[in-house]
Parts: structure tokens; sequence; C-alpha cells
């Protein structure tokens, strides 16, 4: 089951440069808790270092580096978080707020990648994915409206160095280990293994159904961070 559920994470990622914890965490996270959030922050940078070289003259690099200051600061506080807050509480309200933004953007709202806009997605992504191991359904809205090329690889690299900006902060905090690490890289293959099969998503993408796929990609991956608080 963990397997699979790699492979496909590693597809979709490929596929649209976000999805992969979403896909695969809350699987592995019920089989053994172990994996989250360290092996998974791991498993999920390296795939999107695959992403972020395959397209890398599509990097939107202003963009980044509005995101990537609000990532670091985020990832900071999330930290502290971690021995005094409940991961739970921060599900929900996550998960409703994303809820809450896909329904705004159904209704016609526009989020632009502004330089605002763009820090404070940085920020959410930071947050949530540090705490949880999801973080990128508040990029992902904020470049719905891009085209495919250009999402892909500036989500890929955003949380390229968002994951090592968090996996930096969990190893100085305590919550990560050799032994995660290690779990990692022996499961990265078969997420790698799902990458080789993205050319099918991308193509998908390209033909203009960039905004379609992150609304649901984002909506299914709040229903997880809310629906498995329960289970």
């Amino acid at each position: 089951m963990a397997v699979l559920a790699l492979i496909g994470a590693g597809a979709v990622q490929g596929s649209t440069g976000f999805g992969f914890n979403m896909l695969a965490a809350p699987i592995l996270a019920v089989i053994d808790p172990v994996f989250v959030p360290g092996p998974m922050l791991v498993m999920a940078g390296l795939v999107c270092v695959g992403g972020m070289i395959r397209e890398w003259k599509s990097v939107d690099f202003q963009g980044l580096g509005f995101s990537l200051g609000g990532r670091g600061l985020a990832a900071i506080l999330a930290v502290f978080c971690l021995g005094f807050l409940d991961e739970a509480t921060f599900s929900l309200i996550f998960g409703g707020m994303v809820l809450l933004a896909v329904a705004l953007s159904l209704a016609g709202w526009k989020v632009t990648a502004t330089p605002r806009n763009l820090f404070i997605a940085g920020s959410s992504s930071g947050f949530m994915g540090t705490l949880t191991s999801i973080g990128a359904p508040p990029m992902a809205l904020v470049y719905q409206n891009a085209q495919g090329p250009v999402m892909r690889s500036t989500l890929n690299a955003f949380f390229v160095v968002g994951a090592a900006i968090s996996l930096i902060a969990l190893s100085l905090s305590g919550n990560m280990s050799l032994d995660d690490l290690w779990l990692a890289l022996l499961l990265t293959p078969c997420a790698l293994f799902g990458f080789l099969f993205s050319h099918w998503g991308r193509v998908l993408v390209d033909k203009g159904r960039v905004r379609m796929v992150v609304l649901v990609v984002s909506t299914a991956s709040a229903i997880i961070l809310i629906a498995r608080q329960f289970v």
C-alpha cells in the first residue's frame, strides 16, 4: 500500500508541481506515524528536484523569492509550535481556510501572484507543511491561473528549498533523526518511479486545465487534512 501510494504521488507531483504529500502522507501516517513529517518532507523534496530540473527555464524566480521569504519565517514559527500546540487544531483551521479559498475562487475571486499574496501563500505553506507535511494548497491557489510549466517548475523549486528549510528546522529542534533520513531514502525510488510516468498528466495540465486541477487537488487536500483528524 505504501509503495503504491508513493508511485501515485510521484506521478501527480510530476504532472502538477504539487500533491505529493497530499496523496502519500495520510496513507503512510496511518501505516506508521514515523513517516510524518520528516521522511515525507525528504521524499517530496527529492521528487521536486526532478521536476525543478526538468522545467528549470520556466521558474518564476521573482515570485519564488517572495514566497520563500514567508516559508522560512513560518517554518521557524511552526517548529516552536510543535511542542505545545495541537496539530489537529491547525489541520482543521487550515483545511477550512483552503476550502474557503476554493469556494471564493469558484465564485469568481481571482488570486494574483503579487508580492504580498506570494509572501502570505509561502508563509501559510511553510507553516502547514512543517506541522502536517501537507502545505501545497496555498501556493497552488496563487498560481492557479499560470501556465502549466510555470506553475510546475516554480512550485517544485519552492518545495525543494522549502523542504530543506523545514528539515533543518526539524533537525535543530530534535524532531528529525538519521533513522528518519534512511527510511526516506529507502522509499524514495518508489516515488521517483511514479515521477517517470507523469508525462500524460503534464499534457492534461498544459491543455489549459491548470485551474481545474488546482481546485480539485486543493479541495481533496483540505478534506484529507480535516478528515484524518477524525479517523
